[in-house]
This record gives C-alpha cells, structure tokens and sequence, in this order.
C-alpha cells in the first residue's frame, strides 16, 4: 500500500486514510522544506492542495498529488487514484491522531487499557484497539456507525467520478 505525506492543510484527509489502513505523515508545524525532504527520504506520495508546492515536488521528482474540492471531494479523488478501498477496518487502521499501529485488545486483556478510558467506557465495550505510540484507545462506539456511513458516502462519490 502507498504511504503519503499531507500538507497540513488536508488535516481530515490524514484521518480518513488512516481509518482505510494508510500509513500517513501528517504534522501541523513542519514547512514546506521539510515536508519535501520527508517525502523524498522517506519515498512517500506528497497531498497537498498548495500548487505551488506540488510543483516544487515534480520538479524534485516526489510523487506527488494536487488535492481540490470538497473534503469529501478530496478523500474521494485520492482513494480513487490510489485504489484505497473506502471501508474503516480497526485490524487495519492506524492511529488516526499520530498514525501508529494500533493492538487489538479482547475482553481478556482489557485490564490492559484500565485508566486509559472513562470507567464507563471500559465497563460498556469488550473490544479495543490501543496505539503502541501515543497510547490512545478506540473502540467501536456510537461514532462507528457515522464512520461507516461516511466511508459508504465516498466509496459513491469514487464510483460517480468514474461515470
């Protein structure tokens, strides 16, 4: 699977790739330079909606994708052009806040997350996924239903743009 960079102006794009699996840079405090340098070093795709910085990218010879529209817009013309299936698997998504891997903890190792989620939340759900990196704890609450719908909403819109 490709791994991106994202300027810091496609903040919920980064997200949304995440969800689907990707493995996305995403930072709101590196420049430009520093943005190309990571790409190139690193041999990530650049999504920027700055032209001016995508064509400092061509001209590197970094991957390289101009992002327009609507964020839905956008999460659509980049999971169309990469073949990103536009479905949200917690066995394949990465931390949607610092884009580390995420553990899959059962009832059994729950004990494990204790203190890292509201003791309502930990009483309530048998299923986490915990991210080796920053420590967050997700779980398929009542905004996994939105996720699903907005993941359906796309996967239209990417069959739209090929009519």
């Amino acid at each position: 699977m490709k791994t991106f960079i994202v300027d810091a102006m496609l903040g919920k794009l980064a997200t949304w790739l995440r969800l689907a699996g990707c493995d996305t840079f995403y930072s709101t405090i590196i420049d430009d330079d520093e943005l190309l340098r990571l790409a190139a070093e690193q041999n990530r795709t650049l999504l920027t909606s700055d032209a001016i910085l995508a064509e400092r990218a061509q001209n590197s010879d970094i991957s390289v994708m101009l992002v327009r529209g609507t964020v839905t817009e956008e999460i659509a013309s980049v999971f169309k052009e990469f073949k990103i299936v536009p479905e949200a698997d917690p066995s394949k998504s990465r931390c949607t806040k610092c884009n580390g891997i995420l553990t899959h903890i059962k009832n059994n190792e729950k004990e494990r997350i204790r203190g890292l989620v509201p003791d309502q939340t930990y009483d309530h759900y048998n299923e986490f996924w915990l991210c080796g990196y920053c420590k967050s704890v997700f779980f398929q609450g009542s905004q996994w239903n939105n996720i699903e719908a907005y993941m359906e909403k796309i996967a239209q819109l990417m069959k739209e743009l090929d009519a």
